[in-house]
């Protein structure tokens, strides 16, 4: 018996007896040791402000005319999140070599989720989960790419670039699998280039493990190269972008996680402005181009170049139905 399981079957006890119930029958009914039933009592008391008293000699009972209810759910936002997303990966698997051990992984889920929300069973599907950009594509090879970063074995691939349609073949060292964004991105040695690339997933047409020594990249080098600028795309910071947000749209900006090394501050005028290292400006000026007028580039000029540039483009699409 779990710790929730142990509090609801404490609680449904307690309320069902007119009589304290002693520490010696709580043990046995819950097949566990005093210390243990001392702590979910504490943890009720503490956590949940369960009324719960105890008379020596006699035992433990709820305040006379309690009105105490268990929780419906005791999971937190982050934990219900972590269980849906395991339960929505799972539910999208069939036919491989672990299909019944995922079977299994989706039940004992469901289990959970019942458990913490009793009243729940059959409402689960009432909690949505949007996977937005998500690009809906198979990934056959998947199995072979992870089985080469986790045995450290280098890779044959043949790889499409989306933007420029071009095809190549390349001899990599798998470094590191990242899902960012409801996508797949293999970050990798290129020893073509001589350099660290991204390649994204499903763009790979073919991969075949390769004899010889896997490129070992320090990992201190792979977090300079890979998670200390903006986006999936790798490279030490060149610049930071430094935008400034209307007071309109900076209660949302403000709360929303850009990137870890970000950092912003609140203008006396009750705007935002926000702080961002980059390398590759692609993903970034996507995103400034997403809050349109909300936002202004303060600098650097390249960038506030670009970005005025890619909106200039927008105009066009619209200039027969404008005036400027």
């Amino acid at each position: 018996m779990d710790k929730l399981e142990r509090a609801y079957q404490l609680d449904k006890l307690l309320k069902q007896r007119r009589k304290p119930v002693s520490m010696q029958e709580l043990c046995e009914r819950f097949e566990c040791s005093e210390s243990t039933v001392k702590r979910t009592i504490t943890e009720m008391r503490d956590l949940l402000n369960a009324p719960i008293l105890n008379r020596e000699r006699d035992g433990y009972f709820y305040s006379k005319n309690s009105t105490f209810e268990m929780p419906g759910v005791w999971f937190s936002a982050e934990e219900l999140h972590a269980l849906l997303a395991m339960q929505q990966l799972a539910s999208g698997l069939s036919g491989g070599f672990l299909e019944s051990e995922f079977h299994r992984l989706r039940e004992r889920i469901e289990t959970i989720l019942n458990k913490s929300v009793p009243a729940a069973a059959g409402q689960m599907h009432r909690i949505r989960m949007i996977a937005a950009g998500k690009r809906s594509r198979e990934l056959p090879l998947f199995p072979v790419i992870a089985t080469a970063l986790l045995e450290r074995q280098p890779l044959h691939i043949a790889y499409e670039g989306r933007q420029r349609g071009e095809k190549s073949a390349r001899d990599i060292s798998p470094q590191r699998l990242a899902h960012y964004r409801g996508n797949w991105y293999l970050d990798a040695w290129c020893h073509e280039k001589g350099e660290l690339r991204t390649f994204a997933v499903e763009r790979i047409s073919s991969a075949k493990a390769t004899a010889g020594s896997c490129e070992a990249l320090d990992e201190a080098v792979l977090e300079r190269q890979l998670a200390s600028s903006f986006g999936i795309f790798s490279g030490e910071p060149t610049a930071t972008a430094v935008l400034r947000f209307t007071a309109k749209s900076a209660a949302w900006v403000a709360d929303e996680a850009w990137f870890p090394d970000a950092t912003g501050e609140w203008l006396e005028d009750g705007r935002f402005e926000l702080c961002i290292p980059y390398n590759n400006p692609t993903e970034l000026i996507m995103e400034i181009c997403r809050h349109g007028p909300e936002v202004e580039v303060v600098s650097p000029p390249e960038l506030r170049a670009q970005v005025a540039e890619r909106l200039r483009q927008a105009v066009d699409q619209y200039a027969g139905e404008i005036n400027i």
